[in-house]
């Protein structure tokens, strides 16, 4: 059965409270379709990271994609804008072109659902790959764990708040360049090359037992604590193509970061958006 949505997606980011009333909803639905609406994402109170998006999945697969786009109307305070990317033929997501206000309430209103979530701190990491670094910034300041290691060290940015030695994909399996967002937190997690297509029992194969694994692609892309690399980390570039951090920093970064915090991989170090505070 296919059904054309016709909704309202409004959403207000209030610095403190949510004093948003009923928002008027238009359905053109099936009949047997009483709610258009499964669900919308982030949930009800749940703390977000700042590039989180809006994530609506309907209760049946909607013939005209164009039609529903159009029936869905994004207003924020400050204003938004974004864009639609389809994740299946019943999820449409909106992502935000820039961060979410940090320290902010969302009340949202979709298809008669009425719900809000929270924004927390910033945080945001940038991979450098020609640099060999993982730098994380918290509401636009760059901070981190304190080292245990003593002063001098020939650990690589020593006395850098915020950057973290790291390793990416070696030539033959470059880290993609891109901004990706925090999907999920793995505390123990196997991962294994077939996944990414490369046979376990291949030269380059592997299944290994990894902790503080922050996932931020569907296909298996992490930052993940690897202390197997931990003399390459800051040097160069050995993984498989997940950002490899030495246990204590990706520990650190695990507790710190929210899902739909922005992960940003860079060929080099370079400016990077700030988001602001709410």
């Amino acid at each position: 059965m296919r059904a054309v949505m016709r909704c309202v997606l409004v959403m207000i980011v209030i610095a403190a409270t949510v004093a948003a009333g009923p928002t008027d909803v238009s359905l053109a639905a099936d009949q047997s379709y009483p709610s258009a609406i499964a669900s919308v994402l982030p949930t009800r109170g749940e703390v977000v990271g700042v590039a989180h998006p809006i994530v609506v999945t309907f209760r049946a697969p909607v013939a005209n994609r164009h039609l529903a786009e159009r029936a869905i109307e994004v207003k924020s305070a400050p204003a938004m804008t974004g864009k639609f990317e389809w994740l299946d033929n019943d999820v449409v997501q909106w992502v935000p072109d820039r961060f979410w206000p940090a320290h902010s309430t969302v009340a949202l209103s979709v298809g008669g659902l009425s719900t809000n979530f929270q924004t927390g701190p910033a945080v945001v990491g940038v991979a450098s790959i020609s640099d060999h670094t993982f730098t994380v910034s918290i509401d636009g300041v760059e901070a981190g764990p304190p080292s245990a290691l003593p002063a001098p060290h020939h650990r690589p940015h020593w006395g850098e708040q915020g950057v973290f030695p790291a390793s990416m994909g070696r030539p033959e399996y470059p880290t993609p360049v891109g901004t990706y967002t925090v999907l999920s937190k793995e505390r123990d997690v196997v991962m294994d090359s077939s996944s990414v297509g490369i046979p376990v029992d291949a030269p380059d194969g592997y299944v290994l037992d990894v902790e503080y694994a922050v996932r931020i692609t569907s296909r298996g892309l992490f930052v993940h604590s690897a202390p197997w690399a931990v003399n390459s980390l800051g040097y160069e570039n050995v993984s498989h193509g997940c950002v490899s951090l030495s246990p204590e920093d990706a520990e650190w970064y695990f507790n710190t970061a929210n899902v739909g915090d922005p992960v940003i991989v860079q060929e080099n170090s370079i400016e990077v958006p700030r988001a602001v505070s709410g």
